[in-house]
């Protein structure tokens, strides 16, 4: 819901773009210096927050949603 995209967050509408695949567990937490809260002593694979500025664990890139893309096209390819 609170997803690290700027269109999302600047469109003036609550929830985020439809449809797009976010970012994933990271136990680097590069992020914690923008006020990002992690759980505490969290597992390597629970390092994940859905807070806006957690661009670590929850931002929309291309190199997540192009393979996604791809996928879903083949999937609908091989539904007909």
């Amino acid at each position: 819901m609170f997803i690290h995209h700027r269109q999302s967050a600047a469109d003036g509408i609550a929830d985020p773009v439809p449809g797009l695949l976010s970012g994933g567990p990271n136990s680097r937490k590069q992020d914690v210096s923008n006020n990002v809260i992690y759980p505490a002593d969290a597992a390597p694979m629970q390092c994940w927050v859905d807070q806006e500025p957690s661009y670590a664990s929850n931002e929309i890139c291309l190199n997540w949603n192009a393979p996604l893309t791809y996928l879903l096209g083949f999937l609908e390819q091989e539904s007909k």
